[in-house]
């Protein structure tokens, strides 16, 4: 079953930013912790095409979702991690139907949009395949979601929601908490309702509610609230938090 299948049946899925390893075992070590999905970070982090291109071949081959935030809305930035195998995309700063319609025609194949066709490329195994048959699967699989990060994106969020091929809604809490004017309180009424205003536009037209946070307490909770996607932490939270606390616990053992 596809990870957009899986999502589609209504199954919550957890998953990881990760944004500055680029070694292709980092996807298997995801998959060994029981990840269902990661977001390669191409918005903030370092990681270059070939890069990406190396992680979400290794999370295909581990059975783990490879999803790509690209940096901003243009053709190549859409193309080349959908043709690279992403499971999906995650797109930025989206506040106006129209960016919607330009990402979902940079995604899709005609007659939906207008993706180039290069068939014979990772995204198929380099396998020959029947080509209307091949294409029409992939636009039912190929998962978008725009960012909600902004007030404007916010208050327009119904509208969005009513585009063709969009896949669903990726909140991006801390720029949103920003952009409201409380930076940080992620957990204050006014970012709940926030939360609560993006699910109800992704329930409403059978969309994806996912979004990104910090602490897996949180996560539980707005999985109950109805996020269905949820990305927690990064490796670089994990990494440098749990080096940190080994190192306080070996200096406060060790000290005089």
């Amino acid at each position: 079953m596809s990870f957009h299948q899986r999502l589609t049946r209504g199954e919550k899925v957890f998953g990881i930013m990760l944004s500055e390893i680029a070694n292709p075992n980092a996807a298997m070590m995801l998959a060994t912790a029981g990840l269902d999905f990661f977001v390669i970070d191409m918005e903030h982090g370092t990681l270059d095409y070939s890069e990406m291109a190396g992680l979400v071949t290794a999370a295909r081959g581990w059975n783990v979702a490879p999803v790509v935030r690209i940096p901003e809305i243009r053709r190549e930035t859409v193309l080349k991690p959908l043709d690279a195998g992403a499971a999906g995309l995650v797109v930025p700063q989206v506040e106006e139907v129209e960016q919607v319609e330009e990402v979902v025609s940079h995604a899709m194949y005609p007659d939906r949009g207008r993706r180039g066709v290069a068939l014979r490329r990772a995204h198929s195994a380099f396998a020959k395949r029947p080509a209307v048959q091949y294409m029409a699967e992939a636009d039912r699989e190929t998962l978008v979601l725009v960012q909600i990060e902004t007030r404007r994106g916010l208050e327009n969020v119904d509208r969005l929601a009513e585009v063709e091929g969009l896949g669903g809604f990726f909140i991006g809490p801390f720029d949103l908490s920003v952009d409201l004017g409380i930076p940080g309180a992620l957990d204050h009424e006014e970012m709940r309702e926030a939360y609560r205003t993006v699910i109800a536009a992704a329930k409403r037209t059978n969309r994806v509610a996912a979004i990104h946070v910090f602490d897996p307490h949180m996560a539980v909770e707005l999985m109950q609230d109805g996020i269905d996607m949820c990305s927690v932490s990064s490796e670089i939270n994990m990494l440098v938090d749990q080096a940190s606390n080994n190192v306080q616990i070996m200096r406060d053992a060790t000290q005089p």
